[in-house]
Order: C-alpha cells, then sequence, then structure tokens
C-alpha cells in the first residue's frame, strides 16, 4: 500500500453518461446548488481496517477545511461513508449505492488495485469520477485505464524509478533481491537489476517468496551464503513485517551495507518493527516535511486537530481531494463530465508542490523520496535523503491506456 502494505485483490450497472439525463452522479440540475457529495469507501474490517480509517481521516480533513474557508464556488462538499471489506464485489455494491440512491458523483478512499480495477470497469455506467490515492498497480493507467478514473498517488513503477536514481549512491557493490512472487515483485526486480547495472553495481541473487509467506527461514539462509553486500527487499505488509523479524533473529541486516525496502517499512509498522529496522532506508511517496505553503499549513493543522503529523494514507487522501476540488473549481461545475474535461493536463498547486493531472492516461504527475529511518525521539521516523520529481520518474504513458468515455 502506500500501497505500501500490500498489492492487494481485482463489475454493476448499466447506463449511459448523458449529464442532460439526469444519469446517475451527473446532477445537473443540482449543478449550481446543494452539496457537492462525495463517496468514501474504505475498508473498515480486516488487514487493512486502520489504513481505511486513516485514509478517512485524509478525506474526512480536506472536507472540513475546505467547507471551512466557506465550500467551493459557495457550495459545502458532503462526504458519504460506506463500508466494505476491501473485496470488489462489497465495493462495488457501496459504489452502486452510494451513487444511485444518495446522490454521490465522485468516489474516493477505496483501498486496493483490485478493487480499482473492478470499479474503473463501471464508472462509465455509474457517470461518476474515481480519485485513487491508493492503488498502485501500473495497469491502473495502463490496460484497466478508464476516463473517469483519476490516480494521485504514483504507480508501482514511479516508485521503482526513484529508488533506482539514486542507487549509485547507496553503500554496497553487489546486491541481492528478496521479492514477493507477484507482478509487483518482478517489476520492482527488472527496473532495479537495470539500474544497478547503469550505477556500475551488480546483482548476485534473485529469489521470489509466494505472497502470504510466514516462513522465510530457506530464504535467509540463501541470503546469508551469498556474497551479496546490500539488500533489495521487495516484501508488503504482513510479509515484509514477518521477513524483517526474522531477518533480524539470525542478524540478516548486519551483512549489508545497505537495507533497501521497496513498500516493505512504513510509519504505521515502526511501533512493531522497532529498532530493528533503523538505518533501513525505504522509498516515501509524502514527505510531511517539503516547504511549500500548502504543506506547512496542511501538516500544522494536521498535527493540531490529531496530534500527529500526517503520513503518507492520509496525506494522498487529502491530495486526491485536492485534485478533486480543483477540476471543481476549473470547470465551474460539480458535473462529472466538465470535473473529467477540467482535469486533463491541469496543472495546479498542492500539499506535494505543482503537481500536474496527465491528460493521456490520468496518473498525476508528483515527486517521489527515498528516505531512511532514523530515531525520532522515543520513536522512529523517515528522513528524507533525497527526492525524485515526477517527470523524471513517470514514464510515458501506457499505449495500452485508451481514455474512453
Amino acid at each position: 500500500m502506500r500501497n505500501k502494505v500490500v498489492p492487494v485483490l481485482t463489475a454493476l450497472l448499466a447506463g449511459a453518461l448523458v449529464a442532460a439525463c439526469g444519469t446517475p452522479g451527473s446532477s445537473e440540475a443540482g449543478d449550481a446548488t446543494g452539496a457537492i457529495k462525495v463517496a468514501i469507501i474504505p475498508p473498515s474490517s480486516g488487514a487493512l481496517a486502520q489504513f481505511g480509517s486513516d485514509a478517512a481521516k485524509g478525506w474526512q480533513y480536506a472536507v472540513d477545511t475546505v467547507n471551512a474557508q466557506g465550500g467551493i464556488d459557495g457550495r459545502q462538499v458532503e462526504l458519504i461513508r460506506m463500508d466494505t471489506d476491501a473485496t470488489s464485489a462489497t465495493t462495488l455494491r457501496a459504489a452502486r449505492e452510494a451513487v444511485t440512491q444518495r446522490g454521490a458523483q465522485f468516489i474516493g478512499a477505496v483501498m486496493t488495485s483490485t478493487e480499482h480495477g473492478a470499479l474503473n470497469q463501471q464508472l462509465d455506467a455509474l457517470g461518476a469520477l474515481s480519485f485513487n490515492s491508493l492503488g498502485k498497480d501500473d495497469a491502473l493507467t495502463g490496460k484497466d485505464c478508464t476516463a473517469n478514473a483519476f490516480r494521485t498517488v504514483q504507480t508501482n513503477r514511479m516508485d521503482v524509478n526513484a529508488l533506482a536514481a539514486t542507487l549509485k549512491n547507496l553503500p554496497g557493490d553487489r546486491w541481492a533481491v528478496q521479492a514477493v512472487d507477484y507482478s509487483t515483485g518482478h517489476t520492482a526486480a527488472d527496473i532495479f537489476r537495470e539500474a544497478a547495472q547503469a550505477a556500475g553495481k551488480q546483482v548476485v541473487l534473485e529469489q521470489f517468496a509466494p505472497l502470504n509467506t510466514t516462513e522465510f527461514g530457506s530464504y535467509i539462509t540463501k541470503l546469508q551464503a551469498s556474497d551479496a553486500d546490500a539488500l533489495f527487499a521487495v516484501e508488503y505488509g504482513a510479509d515484509g513485517v514477518a521477513f524483517v523479524n526474522q531477518a533480524a533473529q539470525f542478524n540478516l541486516p548486519a551483512k549489508f551495507r545497505s537495507v533497501l525496502g521497496f513498500n516493505m517499512v512504513s510509519e504505521p509498522l515502526f511501533p512493531a518493527l522497532g529498532d530493528k529496522i533503523t538505518g533501513f532506508y525505504n522509498n516515501v511517496g509524502y514527505d510531511p516535511g517539503a516547504d511549500n505553503p500548502l504543506n506547512r499549513q496542511f501538516v500544522q493543522g494536521f498535527q493540531a486537530k490529531f496530534g500527529t503529523k500526517p503520513y503518507y494514507v492520509e496525506a494522498d487522501a487529502y491530495l486526491a481531494a485536492e485534485t478533486l476540488f480543483a477540476g471543481i473549481r476549473k470547470a465551474g461545475s460539480s458535473d462529472p463530465v466538465k470535473v473529467r474535461a477540467a482535469l486533463n493536463d491541469l496543472t495546479f498547486d498542492s500539499i506535494a508542490g505543482s503537481v500536474t493531472m496527465r491528460a493521456g492516461d490520468h496518473q498525476l504527475v508528483r515527486p517521489s523520496y527515498l528516505g531512511q529511518v532514523v530515531k525520532d525521539g522515543s520513536g522512529l521516523a523517515f528522513k528524507i535523503i533525497a527526492s525524485a520529481p515526477g517527470t523524471q520518474t513517470t514514464p510515458q504513458a501506457d499505449p495500452a491506456c485508451t481514455l474512453k468515455g
């Protein structure tokens, strides 16, 4: 999830996106008055419940903030909270109810890439727009893209490209790769191998563990026996926790000059993993210390309200809301058709600085970061040691993406 946790899970209504006909979600008759309705559909149970709660928190804070400032063009924004268990069928039922029965025009806080893949195929029929701040699979802005879906979080490839750009500066010449046996793991390993070669380094071992592996002993033994002096690890969520804990039992990190994680460690895992991850490097999607006025205001206000600085799930949800609000302002309307058109190639200021919603695939071009886990008082934090602009990390739009609608 940021995809940082897991690359998990991948259908509802017929109809056409014709605003003048009063199709679900279009609401032209109420375009100039009344609340702008946004459905948020985060998981409320299961392994992703905490991240779902945090995504909802980010959206709620964004809505509370804009409403306190008078709304958007004088209109208040209303959140419609729907619940899901992070399965596609449940999420689609919630989206259908939110749009057809409760008047939502926009959808956010859907968690997994699989849910987004299913939802994307139904957005045109629903006449609603989706703002994806969590699902990172590249196919969502590739073969599975759709005109009504906008992604504001970095793709997996953008994240790996950001790491690859800093590889030459990390200690270690002979790298081992430990990755999840899943498309993201193999893609990350391929990009990393290319980057290592370009940096004059080599990959001496690659191994892949099935998703939901709980016992990493045999993999750790092979890593210990290799002549690698650095490790690139692509393990997520519970898999990542199990790998880190078991590696620590074998004192494996001491063998390496660098341990570079890809979505392996994140702020919510810091208390559980503790000092054993101090010094680890990891991709970071959001920098709370980014020095721009909107981010400073966001961090200060969020911390004053909740007592903690925002981390990537909360911040990326807020950024998704910023994107929606920017599109409504540019369109001068909450009609999804007009907002969709307004967002194409729209550049606007945000908590991530100046960002652009690329028209070719509806991917937000935004910066990425490399962080190192350091001591921060009685806990841990990411120290940002490198940044990469989105113009460098974002690949060209995938030719497989044909935006219809």
